[in-house]
């Protein structure tokens, strides 16, 4: 008995590493370029190109996207043979009529080519395979069929009455049923027939040349004519169904009211995205959301104004120094008006605590204060009446120069109140934020934005204006470009929207 080598890793190793060069020997990989040059070589007959003393029959795989449309017009470029491309591959406007052969990792592009009708013609005999199925099993009966098969009657009800599609009438349904019955009983009858009968000939050919002029009758009442699966759906149309006509090529949207409803939505939605394409400057002017201006531009109204808070009839609040003097003149006033103080006061100053400290013409130092709810008057130190300060009480003397600088102190009060120099007033500038955004922007806002350069697109209210949009829609303007058109057509107990969309 033959003694097995002993399986070790070393020896899987060494196996496998051989089995994958025997199959790489059965292929040669190549540049795209390479295939390029080798089919400028052949004359571009590409099923030349593995006959190659090179290749000896190996098959050829090319490494990369083969571009072969730059070949168009090359005659004899019809047939690629059993190749193998890793990526994708373009024949486009080139004689190619096959790419059975042709294994392809990527993707395919075919189009204006032989191949491309061969595709079209297989998808077709598909989609009518498909359909004889459907029309074999009856799927489509009205009696208890789904909502595909209500839309499709929707879909072929409309093409019918539009003159898309030409049906039988009532009368010639009933022939043709009366001929398959009349066909299936010559056929039994056919069949019945004794062969050892020495009328068996003729009466079978009787019977073979009725059953022919029958065909002949139903093919007659037949041209032309279609049913409802001569549509095949073939997808959407926004929420729609769609169905294409395999006869016509016609296309037909089907929907529910709410589908419908759903797609004139879906359409507005992908028209809002890019609203200044589709409508007006005018017409979006009414949508301008006014309160997203005046909160997005609040703050930059702001800055305005307190850059130039005049130029806004802002006013400036006193400053710190400004309320600090008049505080000083009118206590100068009051001294006054109110005690026997010598005119005149002066070296006033703001202590501490709010004491107006200040000196008489007299070179007396005062000090005027509050204490426990009373204002008392010091001089030099010591409290006095403020009526009964010096020992020669005549102060009559001075009254007239006293009128005069109360006089004087009042307008000296006026014009630092008519001439703040600190900051502007908060409440004020706030006021006149508001009043500039209700001004100017609350009555045209679309205008505003225009006037100030800017893109009104985010200021739209697009729900608004959605929203108005689908109230105003016609399913027809809407979702037909095609012409239009739509119809309501009830199957079933329930109203579908029907189009045609090409």
């Amino acid at each position: 008995m033959k003694r097995l080598p002993k399986i070790t890793e070393s020896f899987l190793i060494k196996r496998i590493k051989r089995l994958i060069k025997e199959e790489e020997l059965e292929e040669v990989r190549i540049t795209p370029q390479q295939y390029y040059d080798l089919l400028k070589a052949v004359y571009y007959k590409a099923q030349a190109i593995p006959r190659l003393s090179r290749f000896k029959g190996k098959k050829i795989v090319v490494v990369g996207d083969l571009d072969l449309s730059k070949f168009r017009g090359q005659k004899f470029l019809t047939d690629l043979g059993p190749i193998k491309v890793l990526g994708n591959i373009d024949i486009s406007y080139t004689g190619i009529k096959s790419l059975d052969d042709v294994e392809i990792t990527g993707h395919s592009r075919y189009w204006q080519t032989p191949y491309d009708g061969v595709m079209r013609a297989r998808r077709q005999r598909a989609k009518e395979q498909e359909q004889d199925r459907k029309r074999e099993n009856n799927e489509w009966s009205l009696d208890g069929t789904d909502e595909e098969g209500e839309k499709a009657h929707a879909a072929f009800e409309y093409a019918e009455n539009d003159g898309d599609l030409k049906t039988l009438t009532d009368d010639d349904k009933e022939r043709v049923e009366e001929i398959k019955r009349e066909i299936e009983e010559l056929e039994e009858q056919q069949n019945n027939l004794d062969a050892g009968e020495e009328s068996y000939d003729d009466e079978w050919s009787a019977i073979e040349e009725r059953i022919d002029n029958l065909n002949v009758e139903k093919d007659e009442l037949l041209d032309g004519t279609t049913d409802v699966y001569d549509l095949y759906p073939n997808g959407t149309h926004y929420s729609m169904t769609s169905f294409e006509s395999l006869s016509t090529g016609h296309e037909y949207a089907v929907g529910t009211i709410d589908e419908a409803d759903e797609s004139i939505g879906d359409y507005y939605d992908d028209v809002l995205d890019r609203p200044t394409e589709y409508f007006s400057k005018d017409y979006l002017s009414y949508y301008i959301d006014e309160e997203e201006v005046k909160d997005q531009f609040r703050d930059t109204v702001e800055d305005w104004i307190r850059d130039d808070p005049e130029g806004y009839g802002v006013e400036k609040e006193l400053s710190r120094d400004q309320k600090d003097e008049i505080w000083l003149l009118e206590m100068e006033k009051y001294i006054l008006e109110n005690t026997g103080v010598r005119f005149p006061i002066q070296h006033a100053t703001k202590e501490d605590g709010g004491v107006f400290d200040f000196e008489d013409g007299e070179g007396n130092r005062f000090q005027y204060y509050e204490e426990g709810g009373n204002w008392v008057l010091d001089k030099d130190g010591v409290t006095v009446d403020p009526n009964k300060i010096y020992d020669d009480e005549d102060t009559q003397d001075h009254q007239d120069d006293r009128d005069s600088r109360i006089s004087d102190i009042e307008y000296e009060i006026q014009e630092i109140k008519d001439n703040p120099d600190g900051d502007p007033d908060e409440d004020s500038i706030s006021d006149a934020v508001e009043t500039y955004l209700e001004d100017e922007i609350g009555d045209d806002p679309y205008g505003w934005l225009v006037n100030m350069g800017y893109d009104i697109d985010n200021f739209i209210d697009i729900e608004r204006m959605k929203e108005q949009l689908i109230n105003d829609a016609d399913y027809g303007e809407v979702l037909n470009s095609y012409n239009g058109n739509y119809d309501e057509i009830k199957v079933n107990n329930t109203y579908y929207i029907v189009m045609r969309t090409n």
